[in-house]
């Protein structure tokens, strides 16, 4: 039971990373096209879990 829960957190904490260093990548880089993303606990945590699918729809609401 504790193993899970340390999986779990486990988890938690990479998609976190994840999704933050995903948001500064791609910040760093847009700067030179004029584009950037939203640095929020929304947009991290979309990015996080669902990976290339959650960015690719924030790309998409960003651009809407």
């Amino acid at each position: 039971m504790v193993i899970e829960l340390l999986k779990t957190i486990k988890y938690i904490v990479k998609s976190i990373i994840i999704g933050i260093s995903s948001i500064l990548i791609f910040n760093f880089v847009g700067q030179f096209f004029n584009i950037s993303l939203p640095f929020n606990i929304l947009a991290i945590i979309l990015i996080g879990f669902f990976r290339l699918p959650g960015f690719i729809i924030l790309l998409i609401v960003l651009i809407l």
